[in-house]
C-alpha cells in the first residue's frame, strides 16, 4: 500500500523538543573543536571567520571552502595542507557528534509540538489493525537518537524511523555538502554522497506517493533543499494531476522562519503561486505568541494521523 503521510524532521524539531543541538550552539558553546585551531590559512580558520555570516551553516561553509580551493589551486604543491584540511573536517565531524550526543541527553518538553507529533506517530501505529501496514513514514535529517524517545513513548513500538544522515548512537553521522562537480577531487570526501554510510532513503519517492507531507523544523535551505527541488517541481505541475492536490504542512518557529522557508523555495526556482494553487499549504508556528492561534490546526493534523 502507498504511504499516506510523510513526516520530515529538521533541526527546528530538536529545538522545539528541548534539545539545544543547533550549529549555532555548536559554534558558540562547544569548545572541543577550538583546541585544534592553528590560525593558519586552513579549513578551521575559514570556518571561524565565515560561519556566523552563513547563519551558522557549517555545511555551507565547507562547500564554500572547497570551491575556494578550486579557484586557488595550490593543491598539487601543498599536499600537507590538503591532508590538514581533511583532518580538520574529520575533527569537526567528531566534535559535532560529541556535542549532539551530549545535547540530546537533556530532558524533552512533553508539551511541545515536537513531542506531541511523536506521540501521534506512535499512537497511529497502535490504531492500525495490521502490523504490515503502517502508512506513515518518518524521516529525520537530525543526528539525535530519536529512537530513544519513541521507545519511551511506547517500549513495544517497532516501526522506527529513517535517519537520513545517520545518528550519534550508531556512530554513523553523515556531515558535509551536496554533490558539486566543481569540487576538486582532493576535497570530494567532504560531499555527503562520498560517505561510506550514505544510503538511499527513498524520501522523495515516498513523498510523491503521500497525500500529506509534514516538514517540521526543516528550512529547505542551501544544503538540504537539493533533496526536495524535484519534489516541489512535480507537485506544482498541473500537467501531472496525479502529483498535485497534496497537503503540505510546514511547522516552524514563527513567521520569520516561515518566510525563510518560502524564500528558500523561491531560491530553488519553485513558483509559490503554482505550489499554493495546486496543493493545500499550511504553516504552523510553534512559538508562544502564535501557539494559541495554531493549536486547532495542529490538533486537526494529529487527529488525521490516526485516521
Amino acid at each position: 500500500m502507498n504511504t499516506e503521510t510523510v513526516i520530515v524532521l529538521g533541526n527546528g524539531f530538536d529545538l522545539d523538543l528541548g534539545w539545544d543541538t543547533s550549529y549555532k550552539s555548536f559554534y558558540e558553546k562547544h569548545d572541543g573543536w577550538r583546541a585544534f585551531r592553528t590560525n593558519e590559512d586552513d579549513l578551521f580558520q575559514f570556518v571561524v571567520e565565515k560561519v556566523p555570516g552563513n547563519w551558522f551553516d557549517f555545511e555551507r561553509t565547507l562547500h564554500e571552502y572547497a570551491l575556494l580551493r578550486a579557484e586557488k589551486p595550490y593543491l598539487k604543491y601543498k599536499t600537507s595542507k590538503i591532508e590538514r584540511d581533511i583532518q580538520d573536517y574529520n575533527t569537526f565531524k567528531t566534535q559535532l557528534a560529541s556535542f549532539i550526543a551530549e545535547g540530546s541527553k537533556s530532558s524533552v518538553k512533553k508539551d511541545s509540538y515536537a513531542y506531541r507529533l511523536l506521540e501521534a506517530y506512535v499512537g497511529a501505529k497502535k490504531d492500525k489493525t495490521s502490523d504490515r501496514y503502517f502508512p506513515i513514514k518518518l524521516f529525520s535529517y537530525n543526528y539525535t537518537p530519536l529512537s530513544r524517545i519513541l521507545s519511551d513513548i511506547d517500549p513495544n513500538f517497532k516501526a522506527g524511523y529513517i535517519p537520513v544522515h545517520g545518528t550519534v548512537e550508531r556512530n554513523n553521522i553523515i556531515f558535509g555538502f551536496h554533490d558539486d562537480p566543481n569540487i576538486p577531487k582532493e576535497y570530494r570526501s567532504l560531499q555527503k554522497s562520498m560517505d561510506e554510510n550514505y544510503k538511499s532513503s527513498a524520501i522523495v519517492t515516498e513523498s510523491l506517493q503521500a497525500k500529506t507531507i509534514i516538514f517540521f523544523g526543516l528550512s529547505l535551505g542551501y544544503i538540504d533543499g537539493v533533496y526536495f527541488k524535484n519534489l516541489f517541481e512535480q507537485i506544482s505541475n498541473f500537467a501531472n494531476p496525479q502529483m498535485i492536490n497534496k497537503r503540505i504542512v510546514f511547522i516552524t518557529l514563527n513567521t520569520a522562519t516561515g518566510s525563510d522557508v518560502k524564500n528558500n523555495l523561491l531560491d530553488m526556482g519553485i513558483n509559490l503561486q503554482l505550489l499554493y494553487n495546486s496543493n493545500r499549504i499550511d504553516f504552523i508556528y510553534t512559538d508562544k505568541e502564535q501557539r494559541e492561534k495554531n493549536e486547532s490546526i495542529f490538533e486537526g493534523l494529529l487527529n488525521n494521523l490516526a485516521t
